[in-house]
């Protein structure tokens, strides 16, 4: 029995850094992109693209090779061309995976040049999420039910700010301190600008969907702290990221570590609105 061939309802083209990709969003909302032009965006030659997509992924990200697996189909572009599909969330493994390989000596001398392309994704994928990028390239942001965010806006965050709470423990900004050689020694004075900068990127960014973080900034005053909007089931999902972070901040020896197993750990995790309502609805 042959495979069906799915339609692509939205289509673009995503930019990591001077890597452009072509991007698509199914009719059912599945996110991903044209694999052929990711396997050249990684830098597999042009020749045998296909088979050198499978063995670098045995080789560096085998858990990627599963999803890969589940979720191989056709799909037709709006150009009617039919083509090979790559589901969005292992990218950002498969350029770890390079990159971890190539720190620690694994990777083979014929694959070196895979590196700068996969520090161009990781990089990318730093400042916007994965399913940002391609709903931002495709325009499929315009397209979802707002209802859905009003949803989760109600879920995750509360009507009015509430009265501060640490939440962020001292034992979080020793572990990065440490990564950088300094001493924590209290909140006498404002943390570097550095952690606030980290805070965003691997605790919020990583929780929340854009549209929640725009909507705190445009509730925060000045002297709000972003968790004081934070409902009971936003600060369990805040808590839980904390502890995530500085036990993988307390484990790496360099910041440099510290961002390459954050980026592993949380950057192929799509944020999607349903996931995180069925999460709150599930009692997190």
């Amino acid at each position: 029995m042959s495979t069906p061939i799915l339609t692509t309802s939205h289509y673009g083209v995503v930019r990591f850094g001077d890597l452009a990709v072509e991007a698509v969003v199914l009719e059912d909302g599945t996110r991903g992109y044209v694999q052929r032009q990711l396997a050249t965006a990684i830098g597999l030659h042009e020749s045998r693209r296909g088979s050198q997509l499978k063995t670098l992924l045995s080789d560096v990200a085998p858990g990627a090779v599963e999803v890969l697996q589940e979720n191989a189909c056709s799909i037709r572009l709006p150009s009617g061309q039919t083509t090979a599909f790559f589901p969005a969330g292992v990218i950002s493994e498969v350029a770890s995976g390079v990159i971890d390989a190539a720190l620690e000596g694994r990777l083979h001398r014929k694959r070196q040049h895979l590196v700068p392309n996969c520090q161009r994704i990781l990089k990318a994928l730093a400042k916007t999420g994965e399913v940002a990028l391609i709903d931002e390239a495709t325009g499929y942001q315009y397209h979802r039910a707002p209802d859905a965010l009003q949803a989760l806006i109600s879920r995750l965050l509360r009507e009015r700010v509430a009265s501060w709470e640490r939440r962020f423990s001292p034992d979080y900004y020793r572990a990065l301190f440490r990564l950088f050689g300094w001493h924590y020694q209290g909140h006498q004075q404002n943390p570097p600008a550095v952690i606030g900068q980290i805070t965003l990127r691997w605790v919020y960014d990583v929780i929340m969907p854009r549209e929640i973080i725009e909507e705190i900034r445009n509730r925060k005053r000045l002297s709000d702290k972003a968790h004081q909007w934070l409902s009971e089931g936003g600060l369990a999902l805040l808590e839980k990221q904390i502890h995530a972070v500085t036990m993988i901040a307390r484990s790496s020896m360099t910041y440099r570590d510290f961002d390459t197993r954050c980026a592993t750990a949380f950057g192929s995790q799509p944020l999607q609105m349903t996931l995180f309502i069925g999460a709150l609805e599930g009692g997190q």
